[in-house]
């Protein structure tokens, strides 16, 4: 395995938590804390109609709560698509600190939410709405400018290792956020909603404070500043390391390198963007896969799911007990250890193997969840299998692969485009996911998850190649010489144009 240097990994391991918490904690904190939502709305709508003994329709509840959890997905769409905008504009790093602005504000907005409760429940969970859109305005970019991030400041050879760190820091937040959202786990009474706000904004500060500090990357004056040559060549020997402090020669971009290798037979591949449709369309198919693994479904419905009981109607607000947080708990465990087991397979064994793995995997596992739906404990093993297919699988390359399939070039258009497409994806599933389970229940998985993982598979079987230690211009080939792309087997190249690059630039 290429280990990067030190203070590499610690960067990159550091704004890849931050940049993954806002999506994780939002998504599973609403799951384990529910009943705090719903006694807020409760007590809104007393409030409101200064009647203490009145209860709150379930019916009003059940349309209330989806439109508030749903909302932050319009958040993260309209984050990702503003990425290639502000990145124009303003560069990868500092477009990440102006997005942590809004989540910040966001949190405001929610603490703004408890103070209005005499309003009503419908402007309780308006206001919260507006919260969550915000907050997802800066999960949406955050998790499309990591990559881009994670490219400005590291050698190309160790973007693979380091990319991976988004799935391990996506599992490690999703756990965290199901464990600080449980009563169970953690008592805190009535301050709970308060505290919750707190553990979702410290994070992203962070993220903030750490993108202050650190200079400028090596790309982003490259492309804004190319005339401050030796802040250049300062701002690479703080991200790369002091190893390299002999190499003096100007900077250049990656692309022009790529130019410069007017010889390589693959040189004609990877010149302009439609060359990289091809990669854009299959990554963003591995992107889309994900939401079909139902990880976000579990997150965010595990409560709903685990009834284990279909002789009775589901009830639609339920307190979860304590073997469905317990279980929750546990899944977010069994991702977290899987995905740090999925760094190590997918440097070892490449990622399509392992994607395929990952989808055919979650895919009968959610089968089984819905074969044996009155059994809660065999639901629960199942969930545990999909989890640990994910992390081992498909759920790191979903966030970076889009990234190495194209040219390098235009991954900045290309990558977050993916990124939206995932998220896009995740948020139709969670928003029609209850409608969806009140018509046909358990079946649900199988409309929503297990169906389309098996055609997604299949596709990424037929038409994804390997990208592992393969150069761009080699995948480039691959793709666009044969239609069947996936079932290209010619060996690669040794002479890997990143490696050259990042070895060679700076040689005195």
């Amino acid at each position: 395995m290429n280990i990067p240097p030190c203070r590499l990994v610690i960067l990159a391991a550091i704004a890849s938590f931050c940049a993954n918490w806002s999506f994780a904690f939002q998504i599973t904190y609403v799951n384990t804390s529910v009943d705090t939502f719903y006694k807020l709305a409760r007590k809104a709508y007393r409030e409101s109609r200064s009647c203490f003994t009145c209860q709150l329709p379930e019916t009003d509840w059940l349309a209330e709560w989806s439109v508030t959890v749903s909302m932050f997905y319009p958040g993260t769409i309209l984050g990702f698509l503003m990425v290639p905008v502000l990145t124009k504009w303003m560069g990868v790093k500092r477009a990440q600190g102006v997005m942590c602005l809004a989540a910040t504000l966001g949190v405001a907005v929610h603490f703004l939410a408890v103070s209005l409760l005499s309003l009503g429940e419908v402007t309780f969970t308006t206001i919260l709405s507006v919260g969550r859109l915000l907050i997802g305005l800066q999960a949406g970019s955050s998790l499309c400018l990591l990559p881009l991030y994670i490219i400005e400041i590291s050698p190309a050879q160790y973007r693979s290792f380091l990319n991976n760190f988004q799935q391990v820091s996506q599992s490690f937040a999703t756990l965290l956020g199901l464990v600080l959202g449980s009563e169970e786990i953690l008592p805190l009474g009535n301050s709970r909603f308060t505290i919750m706000q707190i553990f979702a904004v410290v994070p992203v500060l962070f993220l903030l404070f750490l993108l202050i500090i650190t200079p400028p990357t090596p790309n982003y004056l490259t492309r804004f500043h190319p005339e401050c040559i030796h802040e250049a060549i300062t701002s690479r020997l703080f991200y790369h390391g002091t190893e390299r402090s002999n190499s003096y020669r100007p900077l250049i971009s990656s692309y022009e390198m790529m130019e410069d290798k007017i010889n390589s037979k693959y040189a004609s591949y990877g010149k302009s963007w439609r060359d990289s449709f091809k990669g854009f369309l299959i990554g963003a198919v591995v992107a889309a896969s994900y939401a079909f693994t139902a990880d976000d479904l579990i997150d965010t419905f595990s409560s709903n799911m685990l009834i284990g009981d279909v002789k009775n109607p589901k009830r639609l607000h339920q307190s979860t007990d304590a073997f469905t947080v317990l279980v929750s708990d546990a899944l977010g465990l069994v991702l977290f250890i899987a995905s740090l087991l999925g760094i190590y397979l997918a440097d070892r064994y490449g990622r399509r193997l392992l994607v395929l793995v990952g989808l055919f995997g979650t895919c009968i596992a959610n089968i089984g969840a819905v074969v044996f739906t009155s059994n809660k404990t065999v639901v629960a093993f199942c969930f545990a299998a999909t989890k640990a297919f994910i992390g081992i699988g498909c759920g790191g390359p979903a966030w970076f692969l889009t990234s190495e399939l194209v040219d390098p070039d235009y991954a900045w258009i290309f990558q977050p485009l993916s990124t939206g497409i995932l998220l896009s994806t995740t948020m139709i599933e969670t928003f029609f996911y209850l409608s969806v389970d009140a018509l046909i229940g358990s079946y649900s998985l199988l409309v929503l998850a297990a169906g389309p993982a098996l055609m997604a598979a299949i596709i990424i079987y037929l038409y994804l190649p390997e990208t592992k230690e393969r150069s761009s211009e080699e995948i480039q080939h691959m793709l666009n010489s044969t239609g069947f792309s996936g079932l290209h087997t010619k060996k690669h190249i040794s002479d890997d144009v990143y490696g050259t690059f990042d070895d060679n630039i700076f040689l005195t």
